[in-house]
């Protein structure tokens, strides 16, 4: 079976069942494993992601109101390829190319033959129930299941050690985008109240919500996490200027202590496939910094720790 993935999720899920041999292209911003990093891009973007926060929101809005598509598909590379099976997914048309346009794509240059996978992760338990359905699909149940009870284990692993030390439960704030200021939902909020956490400003299985001055005054988060969607851990650090005034930070109490976090938002909590078990870990080191230092060591290139006033410290 020949593979084709349009986005970094599908790529990871098809590499952790072990059929990474069996990909023949990937989208452009697929970029792990290292071992994917030759194949082929069917995909381009229109929008310079480079950017700052306010520049790529502003141009995604100006394409999204002219009804331009945000992502450009290889229509004679996907010929040339001829997969067998296409991964792609339905949540987000700024998340990767939407699935109306695959499969026009594919009528267009592939005919009936090929199989679609969508992906439609809202909830966290939706993104194990979609790599399972991938494993299902190219008959890898048993890497499915073994990766699967991994993940059961480090779970439980965070949960038996909250539960010891009688953690209290913390109100956390994830930051998904700078400017606009925009606020995680989706599957995040299952893992905030998996690490003993209160979400705050974020409805589950729900797009991010854009956060207004009034509602960002009326809460006072005991942890704040900032992993903008797309945004590697330097390009967070290089615009972070943009969050220091869109938020009331000098408000809050937490403008004085150690809890605010920089994480990188692209390759784990915004990136619904197999690392959103690190994710997890992460966020619970964020919200337990004292209970889970072994965490803050293992992802310690991926995560900066704030001092007081905002001010950058080393990696975590």
């Amino acid at each position: 079976m020949k593979i084709a993935t349009l986005l970094p999720s599908a790529t990871e899920i098809i590499c952790s069942l072990g059929l990474s041999s069996q990909l023949v292209g990937t989208s452009h911003e697929c970029d792990h494993p290292d071992n994917i990093a030759h194949l082929p891009k069917l995909t381009s973007s229109s929008i310079h992601s480079q950017g700052k926060s306010r520049e790529i929101h502003d141009s995604v809005e100006n394409l999204i109101q002219n009804t331009l598509s945000v992502y450009d598909l290889n229509l004679d590379l996907l010929r040339t390829l001829k997969p067998d099976l296409i991964i792609t997914q339905d949540i987000c048309d700024v998340c990767a190319v939407p699935l109306p346009q695959v499969e026009e794509a594919c009528k267009k240059v592939l005919g009936p033959g090929i199989q679609i996978i969508t992906l439609q992760p809202k909830r966290l338990q939706d993104i194990w129930d979609d790599m399972q359905k991938v494993a299902e699909m190219t008959d890898r149940q048993e890497a499915f299941h073994n990766f699967k009870s991994d993940v059961d284990r480090r779970i439980q692993a965070i949960r038996d050690r909250i539960a010891s030390s009688e953690a209290p439960k913390k109100r956390i704030l994830t930051i998904e985008w700078m400017d606009p200021v925009m606020v995680g939902g989706m599957w995040v909020p299952d893992m905030i109240e998996m690490v003993a956490g209160e979400y705050l400003l974020a409805s589950p299985g729900q797009h991010a919500m854009t956060a207004d001055q009034e509602q960002l005054r009326s809460i006072d988060p005991d942890v704040v996490v900032v992993k903008p969607c797309g945004f590697k851990l330097d390009q967070t650090v290089r615009d972070f200027g943009t969050l220091k005034e869109a938020i009331p930070w000098e408000q809050w109490e937490i403008f004085r202590t150690d809890n605010i976090f920089l994480v990188d938002g692209n390759a784990y909590f915004n990136r619904p496939g197999p690392r959103i078990i690190d994710s997890l870990e992460m966020l619970a080191f964020c919200a337990h910094p004292e209970r889970f230092r072994d965490f803050g060591e293992l992802y310690n290139q991926k995560i900066i720790r704030l001092d007081p006033g905002l001010k950058l410290r080393k990696p975590a």
